[in-house]
Order: structure tokens, then C-alpha cells, then sequence
């Protein structure tokens, strides 16, 4: 042992240290996994800033990634998955919306400086046709839903009353009388087709969002799906709905005009009854648009009244304006 080793050991024992004590090894640092990464940082920032955080979170891992470490993700990775999922039948604008997803999580983690770049940086989306056929109601098809939901709730006032009379033979207490609408249903399908609102935007619709008098409806910006609140005139048969599903409450409660529910079987039951096929909730909101533009108002209005944040998602109904498209060739005659 040298002189030098000697001090620094007397040194050590000084410090009330073992000098013959094995170095302490060095915990490896955690590995930051995309799971990881998904349930400590980006979770907390889904519920703070997307309208579904739940659907966000699981549309991310779909993609099997949770166990691989952030920074071992590969634009491959992800082209691989987008192969398999074309192969099994995948529409190009689900599979777009997914990766969308992904790249976006991962560039906050660039921006959280958790990643030094985003490996999907250079990812192009997958071509998708921008003008789709959009499926909305005919007046035939408009008739018979119409029909169908007032038979739906005649019934359901008729079962209603039934019951509380034998109840009443029973000296039971008695069920609290229908209005107009029985439930839900019937005033969400008539507002949707008459203001264009998504399913989301009815559900967090709140009566201090609905001004009677004004006659207009505000969709705020946090529960939009573009973030931008937008204000909706109502017309007659929107403002009747209203009315007629608040009922004689006044002044405005604070509750919810439906709050959130699924409502699948019924809507479902009623398309059957109205022998309309091929329709769904949101073709609603495509009704509601195409009738405007078949009436000649602009497209960007339309653009304005759906919440697009762009002409270019609006255009796929410009089709429908026939007689502004023929002006427009007869200009060349």
C-alpha cells in the first residue's frame, strides 16, 4: 500500500466510512416506455384538453406498443402496423386517424423533451377520397322517421297511463305523467337534424347554453371537436323542441338538456320501424348540412353553422348546390 492509498483510507475511517466497503453501484435510471410515457405524462393532458380522453388513450394502444421504450420507435414500426391493418380491411381514413393520434403523442413528447425528434415526422397520411357520397335523409325518409318517433311516444304515454290506472286500483303511488317527448330520443334526432350538432356537443349541451329568447344555441369550444365555440340560431321547429323537453321549468335549470347516454338499441329500433337503412347518428348532422346547401346557402356558412375549421371539409357537400355548378359551367357557353 502506498503512502497516498494509507491517507485516503485514514481519511475514509475519519468520515465514518468503511475504506474496504465495495462501491455502491448506480441504479440504472428507468427505461421511459411508451406505456410509460402514456400513464405519467400524456394521460394527465388528454383529461385537460380532448373531449374523450378515455377513447384518446385507447385509440393509442391499439397500437401494441407499451412495452417498447419511447425512443426505439420507428417510423417501420409504425408503417407495419399501417400494413396489417390495410390488409385486414381497414378504412384509409381510420387508419389515418390513428396514426394522426400517435404522431401527435409523440411530438409532445419531443415538446416535453422526452424525445429528442419525432420518428413520424416524415409519415404521410394514407390518400382518402375528400368528396364521399354522405348519406342524409330523404323527404320520404325524413316523413317516415318523423312518424315513427311520434308513434314510439304515443305508445309509451299510452303504456304509461295504463299503468298508473292499475296502480291507482292499487292505491300505489303514481308515475309522473309524459309530456310531448317520453324521453331523450325523439328531441335529440330533431335537434341534430335541425342544428347540425354532433353527439358529443348534444351531449354536454347544458340549458345556460340555450338562450330561448335569442333564439340561439352556443356550442363551446371546449367540448367541440374543433375547440372554437360557435353560436347556432335555432329556427321554429329547434326552438319547439327545446321548449317542449324543458317543459314548464323556469327559470333555466343548470342541469344538462340530455347528458350523456348511450341510446344505440333505441335509435337502432326506430330506423327499423322508419325502414330507413344505412344511417347513422352522425348522418344526422349530414342531413342538417345538405339541406342547407340544397336550399342555396353558401358553403361557407355551412361551414360556419357545422364547426368545420376548414372550407375543405365542408366541400364534400357542394355537390348537392347542382344549379350553382351549372351557372358556373354555362358561364363558358
Amino acid at each position: 500500500m502506498t503512502y497516498s492509498m494509507a491517507a485516503e483510507k485514514a481519511l475514509a475511517i475519519l468520515r465514518g466510512e468503511d475504506p474496504d466497503a465495495a462501491p455502491e453501484q448506480e441504479e440504472a435510471p428507468e427505461v421511459m416506455t411508451f406505456g410509460r410515457y402514456l400513464t405519467k405524462h400524456y394521460w394527465p393532458f388528454l383529461e385537460a384538453n380532448h373531449s374523450k380522453p378515455e377513447e384518446s388513450l385507447s385509440r393509442l394502444k391499439r397500437f401494441g406498443f407499451d412495452d417498447k421504450p419511447l425512443e426505439e420507435i420507428r417510423l417501420a414500426d409504425v408503417e407495419t402496423w399501417r400494413t396489417k391493418s390495410q390488409t385486414a380491411g381497414k378504412a384509409p381514413s381510420t387508419i389515418n386517424r390513428r396514426t394522426n393520434a400517435l404522431k401527435a403523442s409523440l411530438q409532445r413528447a419531443v415538446d416535453w423533451d422526452l424525445l429528442p425528434d419525432n420518428p413520424l415526422a416524415r409519415l404521410k397520411p394514407l390518400k382518402v377520397d375528400r368528396r364521399p357520397v354522405v348519406r342524409y335523409l330523404s323527404p320520404e325518409e325524413d316523413k317516415r322517421l318523423q312518424d315513427a318517433l311520434r308513434d314510439r311516444d304515443t305508445l309509451r304515454r299510452e303504456k304509461r297511463k295504463s299503468a298508473n290506472t292499475w296502480r291507482a286500483e292499487r292505491n300505489q303511488e303514481q308515475m309522473p305523467e309524459f309530456g310531448e317527448y317520453t324521453d331523450n330520443l325523439t328531441p335529440m334526432i330533431l335537434l341534430a337534424l335541425n342544428t347540425g350538432l354532433r353527439r358529443g356537443e348534444l351531449w354536454k349541451l347544458r340549458w345556460g347554453d340555450v338562450d330561448l329568447k335569442q333564439k340561439i344555441l352556443t356550442v363551446h369550444g371546449k367540448g367541440a371537436k374543433s375547440k372554437q365555440t360557435r353560436h347556432i340560431p335555432l329556427n321554429a321547429t329547434a326552438l319547439h323542441v327545446l321548449k317542449a323537453h324543458r317543459g314548464d321549468v323556469a327559470p333555466m335549470p343548470p342541469n344538462p338538456v340530455f347528458g350523456q347516454h348511450e341510446f344505440k338499441k333505441a335509435f337502432a329500433a326506430i330506423l327499423k320501424a322508419a325502414k330507413i337503412e344505412n344511417f347513422r347518428f352522425h348522418d344526422t348532422r349530414h342531413t342538417f348540412a345538405s339541406r342547407l346547401v340544397m336550399a342555396g346557402v353558401p358553403l361557407n356558412t355551412v361551414r360556419e353553422l357545422l364547426g368545420h375549421s376548414s372550407l375543405e371539409m365542408t366541400l364534400i357537400y357542394a355537390h348537392l348546390a347542382p344549379d350553382n355548378l351549372r351557372n358556373a359551367v354555362e358561364l363558358l357557353s
